[in-house]
C-alpha cells in the first residue's frame, strides 16, 4: 500500500514515501479502513522530530486523522460493514476503568494515539478498533472529516466541555486561523460569545474579518495585545482564553484573564515550561486547565454540527500523500490558513 514512513526521527527528509508498505493485519475487533483523506497536525511535526521519553516502533507511520471507507471487518466486529463511510476517534482506549465508566475513556491511563503510540493515517489503509470508529454522514466530505478528529475535536472539547463557554462570555484565542482556531471561533460565535483572536499575516487578518470576529489583533507587529484587551474590556478581562502557544503567551494570558476566568492549554509551540504566579492564581480565582483532544461522543457531536452546516472546517491546502514532507514545511512556515489535507 501507499504510505509515508519514518525509519528514524529527524527532519522532513526522514519522511519516506513508498507504494510497497505491507497492508495492516486486523485483529478480530478491528476494521481495515481505506483512508481517503487525512490532515497534518503540529503533533506530527513534534513526533517526527523526536519527543523526550517517546520511543517509536520503527518503521512508523504518522497521522492522527483517519477518514475513509470500511474495507474489511474483523470476526468480532458488529455495527460496521464493508463500503461504509467512517472517521476515527484519534484515541484507542479499551480499558474498563474509572475514566471509561465516567464517559471519559480518552483520559484512561492506557490510551493510545494514532500516529504516536500506533501507526497512523499517512497511509492508504489503517487498522482501527471498531470501538474508535464513528459513522460519517454522506454530506460530510472525507476532506472535511479529516480536519475533525484532532484539531476539530480539541476545539470542541476546549470550548464546549472544559471551557464551558456561555452566551455573553468573552473568548480569546491565539492564532485564530489555525485548523483548531477556525472551528473554536465558529463554536464560540454560535454560543454567543464576544470573540477576540490574533493572526500574524495580513491575509490571515482578512480571513478573520470574514468570520465576523469582534476584535482582531496582529501578534507579529509588536503591539501590546494584553493592554488593548484590558482597555476593550474596561479592565475586566477575558472569561476563557484558549492557548496552544505556551510560555511566550503565558504572562499575557495571566494579565488578560478575568477574575474567576479560565486559561486553557492545549499546545507548547514556544516551549514546555512557564513561571506561575501562585498567589495571583488563588487571589483572582483563576483556573489553569490543560486538555488534549476529547472523547468519542464529542467527535460524533462535532460531525453532526458539520453535517448540519453549523460548523465548517477550512482547508487551506490539499496535497497528495507523497507530498507529506512539503506539507510539514508549509506548516512550519505558518502561512496556510486552516488545515493541510493529504490524500493517498
Amino acid at each position: 500500500m501507499k504510505a509515508v514512513i519514518l525509519n528514524e526521527n529527524g527532519g522532513t527528509d526522514k519522511l519516506v514515501y513508498t507504494e510497497e508498505h505491507p497492508l495492516p493485519e486486523i485483529k478480530p475487533n478491528e476494521v481495515l479502513v481505506n483512508i481517503k483523506a487525512t490532515s497534518v497536525n503540529r503533533a506530527d511535526l513534534v513526533i517526527r522530530g523526536g519527543y523526550p521519553g517517546l520511543a517509536l516502533n520503527f518503521p512508523h507511520i504518522l497521522g492522527g486523522d483517519i477518514s475513509g471507507v470500511v474495507a474489511k471487518t474483523g470476526s468480532e466486529v458488529k455495527g460496521f460493514k464493508e463500503g461504509e463511510r467512517v472517521a476515527a476517534w484519534s484515541i484507542v482506549s479499551e480499558a474498563d476503568d474509572d475514566w471509561a465508566r465516567k464517559g471519559k475513556a480518552g483520559q484512561s491511563i492506557s490510551w493510545q494515539y494514532f500516529g504516536m503510540h500506533r501507526n497512523g493515517s499517512y497511509a492508504e489503509y489503517s487498522a482501527v478498533p471498531a470501538s474508535s470508529l464513528v459513522k460519517l454522514p454522506d454530506n460530510v466530505s472525507f476532506e472535511d472529516a479529516a480536519c475533525l478528529p484532532v484539531a476539530g475535536l480539541t476545539a470542541y472539547h476546549a470550548v464546549k466541555t472544559v471551557g464551558g463557554l456561555q452566551n455573553g462570555d468573552k473568548f480569546f484565542i491565539w492564532g485564530g486561523t489555525s485548523g483548531l482556531g477556525i472551528i473554536a471561533i465558529q463554536l464560540a460565535k454560535a454560543i454567543g460569545a464576544e470573540v477576540f483572536a490574533t493572526a500574524g499575516f495580513p491575509h490571515k487578518i482578512d480571513f478573520l474579518k470574514q468570520l465576523g470576529i469582534d476584535h482582531i489583533f496582529n501578534h507579529r507587529d509588536g503591539s501590546a495585545i494584553d493592554d488593548e484587551v484590558m482597555a476593550l474590556t474596561k479592565g475586566l478581562g477575558i472569561d476563557v482564553i484558549l492557548d496552544y502557544v505556551g510560555p511566550e503567551a503565558f504572562p499575557k494570558n495571566f494579565k488578560m484573564v478575568k477574575k474567576g476566568g479560565k486559561i486553557l492549554f492545549c499546545g507548547i509551540l514556544t516551549g514546555r515550561e512557564a513561571m506561575v504566579s501562585l498567589h495571583q492564581t488563588y487571589l483572582r480565582h483563576i483556573s489553569l486547565l490543560g486538555l488534549y483532544l476529547g472523547d468519542k461522543h464529542e467527535l460524533e457531536e462535532l460531525i453532526k454540527l458539520v453535517s448540519e452546516g453549523k460548523v465548517k472546517p477550512h482547508i487551506g491546502a490539499a496535497l497528495e500523500l507523497k507530498d507529506a514532507a512539503r506539507a510539514h514545511e508549509m506548516m512550519v512556515k505558518g502561512e496556510v490558513i486552516g488545515k493541510i489535507v493529504l490524500k493517498p
